[in-house]
């Protein structure tokens, strides 16, 4: 995670002193990474090493925008790995769930919706109501207001129309390679959503004629960004 070596370190039932059991999350704590009991599934295991590697990359603060770009690329690697790897439940009814596998018996399942984050309560775009904007809550909605960028990625993958636009499909492997640099290579600690727009569009750039990415991809990852920062 730190491209250092670093040895991957997990613990799993894990009920710290006085807390309800069976303990209802999962982290990274800058060490390794930690699970509740029902939580080890592929795409949470996914999405809580993505913080060790956001932490020795972009290292986003994890508050307001970029806490939610923070917490989104985990659920974005998390989900590429739980699509990728042939283990879980793949169908196309629970696509774009973040979770689904979860047995937890007070969590019980997916807890986000990427393609339609509106359907767990969560933004597809900044001017939905479901946006958070209240500094005391959930770090300024790092969680909740993932949505944004979650939704831009799922799209990006699988096309559609959405706030008058539409997105062409580049599929998976090109959104992930394009997400995965504007990470490590462009974002810093206080960057947000209109830093987010920059570093894929050049990404992107960057990333033509490696991997199958075309001039004509570099035009998608610009067109759904555009809806991530709309007022």
């Amino acid at each position: 995670f730190d491209n250092a070596g670093a040895t991957l370190v997990a613990t799993s039932d894990y009920c710290p002193d006085g807390s309800s059991s069976p303990y209802a999350n999962a982290f990274w704590n800058g060490t390794q990474i930690v699970f509740g009991d029902g939580l080890v599934t592929d795409d949470v295991v996914a999405h809580e090493w993505t913080h060790a590697v956001t932490e020795n990359s972009a290292d986003l603060y994890y508050y307001s925008q970029s806490g939610a770009l923070n917490e989104s690329f985990s659920d974005v690697f998390g989900e590429t790995i739980d699509l990728l790897n042939g283990s879980g439940t793949d169908t196309s009814a629970v696509r774009w769930q973040v979770g689904e596998d979860i047995t937890h018996p007070s969590i019980g399942g997916a807890i986000r919706h990427m393609m339609t984050p509106t359907l767990f309560g969560d933004p597809g775009k900044v001017s939905d109501i479901q946006y958070q904007c209240n500094a005391y809550s959930d770090a300024q909605g790092v969680h909740r207001n993932s949505g944004v960028p979650n939704h831009a990625f799922a799209l990006l993958v699988d096309g559609g129309t959405y706030n008058g636009r539409t997105v062409t499909a580049i599929g998976l492997s090109k959104a992930a390679k394009i997400w995965y640099r504007a990470m490590t290579v462009y974002l810093t600690s206080g960057s947000g959503f209109a830093d987010a727009y920059d570093a894929l569009t050049q990404s992107a750039t960057d990333l033509i004629g490696t991997d199958g990415i075309t001039s004509a991809d570099r035009t998608e990852p610009r067109a759904v960004a555009v809806e991530q920062h709309v007022q």
